[in-house]
């Protein structure tokens, strides 16, 4: 019965129930965390998921129309269908939905609810049992139109989710043991925080009994059993002798902490007169002058009092000016300014607005293009050859949009996702010679020799493989490119004890000297007119730096106009590789 009554006892006590609220507020937040990351990692997987499949199923069936002949059957599956590949089975249908080719070299007829509809012309999808390996797969048919806009046959993809749905486990297990980890931490930490609330109330409890003399005027209504209400029983004693202090010490107290609050920004205080009583350094720094006690205020400041930040310029800085008075008993005691510098998010206000401005641009010239030659086709009685011609030109118009559209949606994932490198393992030199060899059609039209110095000493390198071939696509295209025909570009790797070094070295038109530091821009172009003619979006060499710097790497770039450039790109080793 003592044993219950201890217990009983110390479970009132505001220790406990600290540690107990501290511990179910946590769980709670863990759990609410817990079920929207899972939700959002599902559906933005899911979403990715269904987005690439179409996507394949579009270029499948865009690259199939009017040529459904077997053997391109079968090298469109064996191209869609490698290692890196999503995709789980591929099959091409003719329009009555008997099987042309297959991934799986099944035969037959096949028809699905979604084969049918991509058969009625429209994109069908489905969610299904894999009669294979018994997971959840997501499929996708694509109708294949010939030239004269009718359904030809059907691309029908498949992909497993099962991938998904075990990454979408191993979250649920991280989080459950995150989620244990945080209980215990909470509980020590509750338990440390209680102790120290609770100890010190105790203690003042103690004291304040021993100073209780006389009668009060002001009374605590205690309601509650435990520490605090015991305080409040001892302190109800001392309220009458407080009260003289607390109306003395309130006006002092709340230019304390309005100047307190504030101490990280410019802070300035006057008195009622307007003089300097208070100032810190940041504030000098700011108005970039000397202040002093006694100053008047309107020296540095001309305003006493506003409703609304006022913006004020100084030596090239931005500053953002709150601007209150303090005062007691309806009284104006004084004044306080918190000056903050937003000069850097001026600059990135200013930075945006010529980003949207240059998007914009770039988007407006194909658009307008396009209407034009559109409207001459719909208005006009033109002839098929030069029908070929305006449709070339819009093809071309709508390739410049899409690779302008492609290079921004890369930025703006390399932007929001700072630290999503998939790092593994990988030989540089493969890197360098897949991508050469992806170029050597371009490089082999301009007629340009292309030289390789590929570091025999080697070692591999923990990066985001496809990140870095984008990089090395980049700067290696650059080059094809910006050389004239007939050039000479050496392509050249070297291994020492901190990284990788990757350098691409031209004899093309190069770069002015004054346009260097502003080449990594985005939208920053040195000949606007040759880069458009040359299909350039203006954006690859920022996607180069930012995937350089992701990997916290260097890039530079050495040029002189006519005689050529050298891209040179360090790569360090992580501790892994």
């Amino acid at each position: 019965m003592v044993t219950i009554l201890a217990m009983k006892s110390r479970f009132k006590s505001i220790q406990w129930k600290i540690i107990l609220l501290y511990s179910l507020l946590i769980l709670v937040a863990m759990e609410i965390i817990w079920i929207y990351l899972y939700k959002s990692l599902e559906n933005y997987h899911l979403n990715n998921f269904d987005n690439y499949l179409e996507a394949q199923a579009k270029g499948i069936s865009f690259t199939l129309k009017d040529n459904m002949d077997i053997k391109s059957l079968k090298s469109v599956i064996n191209m869609y269908m490698g290692p890196n590949s999503n995709i789980k089975y591929v099959y091409i249908l003719d329009s009555h939905g008997n099987i042309l080719a297959s991934s799986t070299g099944d035969t037959g007829k096949m028809m699905t609810p979604a084969i049918a509809k991509a058969l009625s012309g429209e994109m069908g999808s489905e969610l299904t049992k894999d009669y294979y390996s018994n997971s959840t797969i997501k499929s996708f048919a694509m109708p294949i139109y010939n030239s004269e806009g009718k359904v030809s046959g059907v691309v029908y993809l498949i992909g497993s989710l099962k991938g998904i749905y075990d990454t979408l486990w191993d979250v649920n297990l991280i989080l459950a043991s995150a989620t244990l980890f945080a209980l215990i931490i909470t509980m020590i930490l509750g338990y440390i925080l209680s102790k120290t609330i609770a100890d010190p109330i105790k203690e003042v409890t103690k004291y304040a009994q021993r100073m209780a003399e006389g009668d009060f005027d002001i009374k605590i209504n205690v309601k509650s059993d435990d520490e605090i209400g015991k305080l409040g029983e001892m302190f109800n004693f001392l309220s009458s002798r407080l009260k003289e202090t607390l109306n003395d010490i309130q006006g002092e107290k709340n230019k304390i902490e309005a100047i307190i609050k504030f101490m990280k920004d410019g802070v300035v205080a006057a008195d009622a007169n307007g003089n300097i009583i208070h100032y810190n350094e940041a504030a000098e720094k700011m108005l970039n002058k000397k202040l002093s006690l006694g100053m008047p205020v309107e020296e540095v400041l001309p305003l006493k009092e506003a409703e609304n930040p006022i913006p004020m310029t100084c030596d090239n800085r931005v500053l953002m000016i709150n601007a209150a008075s303090v005062k007691i008993n309806n009284q104006v005691e004084g004044y306080v300014y918190v000056m903050h510098d937003i000069t850097e998010q001026h600059k990135l206000d200013q930075m945006r607005k010529e980003f949207v401005a240059n998007v914009s641009h770039e988007l407006r010239t194909p658009l307008a293009t396009i209407k034009s030659y559109v409207e001459t086709l719909l208005y006009n009685d033109v002839d098929t050859e030069y029908s070929k011609k305006f449709l070339r030109i819009i093809e071309t118009e709508t390739d410049r949009m899409t690779r302008l559209v492609k290079d921004l949606l890369l930025l703006s994932k390399m932007d929001s996702e700072e630290n999503s490198l998939k790092l593994e393992p990988c030989d540089f030199n493969e890197i360098v010679k897949n991508v050469v060899n992806s170029l050597s059609i371009e490089a082999t039209k301009k007629g340009h020799n292309v030289i390789l110095n590929l570091s025999e000493t080697l070692q591999k390198v923990n990066v985001d493989k496809d990140k870095v071939e984008q990089m090395a696509m980049n700067i290696i295209n650059n080059a094809i490119k910006y050389t004239p025909e007939g050039g000479v570009i050496e392509i050249s790797t070297a291994y020492d004890e901190e990284g990788v070094t990757f350098t691409v070295k031209d004899n093309g038109i190069g770069i002015p000297k004054e346009d260097l530091p502003r080449i990594f821009e985005r939208f920053y172009r040195v000949d606007k007119a040759r880069s458009r003619e040359l299909g350039g979006t203006g954006l690859g060499l920022s996607i180069v730096k930012q995937i350089v710097e992701l990997h916290k790497g260097k890039v530079k770039i050495e040029s002189e106009l006519g005689k050529g450039t050298v891209v040179t790109v360090q790569l360090p080793y992580s501790k892994n590789s």
